[in-house]
């Protein structure tokens, strides 16, 4: 067999573990900031609370922190290498036509100190949609809650003590880690940072969707009815 009609894999394919685990750190990184942000809006530092495993699955936690830093800087990624394709073609045409250099068009040693460059003018354009984005959204979400509009919940407590809001000023969780629960409280405005091993149970208070509720409907005439999902008797009852 002659090895030298084997194709090789492309680059990509050949260090694609490689790419895969630092882009997951990456998007670790980005949810571990949001993390930061969010959380010092109500007055608390995350990295207290928090272990390493804590951040692991941070950007899967909430997918608007995917939809609004990454998204964006990759569709911007997209548009700025297809511009960067589509001017270099333009170029190649016109020197192929005999054209001289468009006022537009950059000169070469200009071009050369640009690529140079571009990759630090990169990095730092994307810590600065990173920051921005993340400030943005975290800040948004700290005024819906505030607002008693995030997820509204009640708290049984392993002492028999019951964390909750009333109709008007909800209990909101706010997030949680693998030790703590954390809470806001829209009646008094201060934060509650709960162990989860002195959580018994956590009943949410939001109203269930539409459809919910109809299959809600439906299964309970169904069970008034006796039909299949209805509850067995009980052994001994005939």
């Amino acid at each position: 067999m002659n090895t030298e009609s084997v194709r090789k894999p492309p680059s990509w394919i050949e260090h694609l573990g490689t790419a895969l685990t630092v882009g997951y750190l990456v998007l670790v990184a980005i949810g571990m900031f949001h993390s930061v942000l969010g959380y010092r809006h109500f007055g608390v530092n995350i990295l207290d609370y928090a272990e390493a495993s804590d951040f692991l699955l941070a950007p899967f936690r909430d997918p608007m922190v995917l939809v609004v830093t990454v998204l964006p800087a990759v569709l911007a990624w997209g548009y700025l290498a297809a511009g960067e394709r589509w001017s270099r073609r333009l170029a190649e045409r016109r020197r192929a036509e005999g054209k001289p250099r468009g006022w537009w068009e950059s000169s070469e040693a200009m071009q050369a100190r640009l690529e140079s460059l571009a990759p630090l003018l990169r990095f730092g354009l994307a810590l600065f949609w990173v920051f921005v984005s993340a400030s943005t959204y975290q800040r948004l979400v700290a005024y819906w809650a505030m607002r008693g509009e995030g997820t509204n919940v009640t708290v049984e407590l392993g002492n028999g003590a019951t964390e909750r809001g009333t109709p008007t000023r909800p209990l909101v969780l706010v997030g949680a880690t693998s030790r703590y629960l954390f809470l806001f409280r829209t009646e008094s405005w201060e934060t509650v940072v709960v162990p989860t091993e002195n959580v018994q149970r956590i009943i949410p208070q939001g109203t269930l969707p539409e459809d919910s509720q109809k299959r809600r409907e439906r299964s309970w005439q169904r069970l008034d009815r006796g039909g299949p999902a209805a509850s067995p008797t009980p052994p001994g009852s005939r």
